[in-house]
């Protein structure tokens, strides 16, 4: 298994650990927030865990409107 894919797993399991999101619904072109989250803060809550989770930091800037759940998966494998 890759990075992409170890990191993709990981993530989706904090959102069902988290937010109570099963995998199924979480799809990789699927945005943050209008996709999987209807509220921004739920997004930013996300982005804590997953910081905590890889001891990274993620630029608040790189999370917009737009970002989808494979540009975060991606985000965290460069941070690493």
């Amino acid at each position: 298994m890759g990075k992409y894919s170890e990191i993709y797993d990981k993530i989706t399991k904090i959102l069902f650990s988290e937010f109570g999101i099963y995998d199924e619904f979480v799809k990789e072109k699927y945005r943050l927030r209008g996709d999987i989250f209807e509220d921004r803060l739920e997004v930013v809550e996300l982005i804590f865990n997953v910081e905590n989770e890889y001891q990274i930091s993620i630029d608040e800037n790189l999370i917009t409107e737009k970002t989808t759940f494979g540009d975060l998966v991606k985000i965290v494998e460069n941070a690493l």
